[in-house]
């Protein structure tokens, strides 16, 4: 059955003109902000010497002012500033800023060290005594540590004018304010690595692990029972679908709506058991990388490694957690539109069914194309975070991306024909089409590509721009078209008589009559040929059906034939002989013979 209608041509020009008008909009938009971010980005050289303009990691450009944080023990104490180092492999007599942050964190870790020792071998110093005191040594406030039994002060840091711009204060000031953290923070870091202190750490890692323990177990025997309860529901699923629908007039259009909206629930039961399951999964990641950092953070020299080392990892984690977290919920959310859907325009059984294609389809699509577009914009958000891409790299790609789009053309047809597939509901999976020379099951279709099973196995997978014609076979309902030859000397009457009572007699066996929508939809004599009568019949069947109906109906009709003693067509042939001038045959019977055994013979229609 063609789908192909005169009147819908003008409404798909109309669409196709639609949509290419949608994406030429779209394809502007993005050449513009291609541009734009070329422009900012200054068309700068991502494989030039360096690219050094940009500041690293960890470090804040304000104006000609750059500024980075110092830390110690995992913890950050204040933020430093220095002037802005345009090109960090020829400094010369500058220091970035970076730099200089690191410098500070050495000596106050070699204070830490220090003081330590003497801790250890001198029972009567303490914490207490470590000291911080500011001198001025050419006009600048410079910070040392004293006390805890150093020998001599050590330099801690020297707050510059810089420093005091930042933090609009004056450099006696923030001398004062700085002094106070650093006692504070030098005090701690000794006090935390005192063998009494260290003790207590070691008992509150024990406490931690024996609560990640039990919280994996508790997490993990959820996530079972939950195995077990999908294992069920699934087998319920398997059990629904493979149940025969029933004729109509024994099964009432309120208990089929009944069933598919039972098959609906069934399967966001299923979607929601998973996605607790999937939860449980995260829950027990989590867990172990929140208790392996809280272990880490309890002792002050690997504090530091609870945010480094697992920065990154959690960053990631978390991302693909909430990405997936998001495409779970958007699925969620089709599906419930999805059902809502059918819920408002339920009918008989072929209407449901087809909604039924048409709906897995769309969504099939829908999600695919979501999918996409999610993880995309996730892995573009991390690598911004990370500071993977920045402008020149960004630039360089805008600028890829403009010379590929000329080389895409034919992604962008097939997306557009895909939509269009979608938005008419040419075809949806599990229609019969034929398209150009391929016959078959659609299996999948989304936006770029059509994949269609033939009768003999084979997958054939169209791009969605080379589908120009369909022949959809199964659209709403499908006809079996018969064809019967009898021989000529056969009494039509009863032949159609014979054909139309075998006919009607199968639609109404309750085996075959709910597939069999009108058993003659047309019937007479096709043509006549020197084989005999062609007899056609047009059996009307529900989608998918007219094969099986016709091998059984062909079957029944031969042994109404034999019963009837209607013969089949068979090609006749007679043979003439050479005739006298006068238009009578020569010679006897014999010759006559000999004659029709010696020449040619001609078609007839009758003997």
């Amino acid at each position: 059955m063609v789908t192909q209608q005169p009147a819908s041509i003008t409404k798909n020009r109309r669409l196709g003109a639609w949509a290419r008008s949608l994406l030429g909009v779209g394809l502007g938009l993005l050449l513009a902000l291609g541009w734009s971010t070329l422009a900012m980005a200054q068309f700068s050289n991502p494989f030039g010497p360096g690219n050094n303009n940009l500041p690293p990691a960890g470090v804040e450009r304000i104006g000609l002012i750059e500024v980075t944080s110092v830390s110690l023990d995992g913890g950050t104490l204040f933020d430093i500033a220095s002037p802005v180092v345009f090109n960090r492999n020829e400094a010369g007599a500058e220091v970035p800023v970076e730099v200089r942050a690191r410098q500070i964190e050495t000596n106050l870790i070699q204070v830490v060290d220090r003081a330590l020792n003497l801790i250890d071998t001198d029972d009567t110093l303490s914490s207490a005594s470590l000291e911080v005191t500011i001198e001025t040594i050419r006009g600048q406030p410079v910070l040392f540590a004293v006390g805890a039994g150093l020998a001599e002060p050590r330099v801690l840091l020297t707050v510059t004018d810089t420093d005091a711009q930042y933090n609009g204060v004056s450099q006696a000031d923030l001398a004062e304010r700085w002094q106070g953290v650093l006692r504070e923070a030098l005090r701690q870091a000794v006090s935390g690595r005192l063998p009494a202190a260290r003790q207590r750490q070691i008992r509150k890692a024990l406490w931690i692990l024996l609560a990640v323990i039990l919280l994996t177990l508790l997490l993990t025997a959820t996530w079972q029972v939950l195995g077990w309860r999908k294992s069920s529901l699934e087998r319920k699923q398997t059990a629904q679908a493979g149940m025969a629908v029933p004729p109509d007039d024994e099964f009432p259009a309120q208990q089929l709506q009944y069933l598919f909206r039972y098959q609906i629930t069934l399967e966001q039961r299923l979607q929601v058991v998973a996605f607790l399951r999937w939860l449980m999964f995260w829950g027990i990641a989590f867990v172990w990388i929140a208790g392996i950092a809280s272990g880490l953070y309890i002792f002050p020299q690997t504090r530091s490694y609870a945010f480094g080392l697992f920065s990154i990892p959690v960053l990631l984690l978390l991302t693909w957690f909430f990405t997936g977290l998001l495409n779970r919920l958007a699925n969620l959310a089709i599906e419930r539109v999805a059902q809502a859907w059918s819920k408002n325009e339920l009918g008989d059984l072929d209407e449901m069914q087809r909604k039924s294609m048409r709906l897995s389809t769309i969504t099939g699509a829908l999600k695919g194309l979501k999918t996409a577009v999610i993880y995309a914009l996730a892995t573009l958000l991390v690598l911004q975070t990370l500071r993977i891409a920045p402008a020149s790299l960004l630039a360089f790609g805008a600028i890829t991306a403009l010379a590929i789009s000329f080389a895409a053309q034919s992604l962008v047809k097939d997306v557009v024909n895909g939509f269009l597939i979608l938005l008419e509901d040419q075809y949806a999976i599990g229609d019969l089409v034929t398209t150009g020379t391929t016959t078959g099951i659609v299996e999948n279709l989304n936006l770029r590509i059509t994949q269609i099973r033939g009768e003999d196995g084979r997958l054939v997978t169209l791009p969605n721009s080379l589908i120009a014609q369909v022949e959809n076979l199964s659209r709403s309902w499908s006809r079996a078209n018969i064809l019967i030859d009898v021989a000529y000397g056969t009494n039509v009457d009863q032949a159609l008589w014979v054909v139309h009572e075998t006919a009607n007699a199968m639609a109404e066996d309750p085996e075959w009559g709910y597939a069999i929508l009108n058993p003659v939809e047309m019937l007479g004599v096709d043509a006549m040929t020197h084989a005999g009568l062609t007899i056609l019949l047009w059996i009307r069947t529900r989608p998918l059906k007219q094969f099986l109906v016709a091998r059984e109906f062909r079957r029944r009709l031969r042994i109404a034939f034999d019963q009837a003693g209607i013969a089949i067509g068979v090609p006749q042939q007679a043979f003439t002989g050479l005739a006298n001038g006068s238009g009578q045959r020569e010679g006897s019977d014999d010759d006559g013979a000999s004659d029709r055994a010696a020449h040619s013979s001609t078609k007839s229609g009758a003997v």
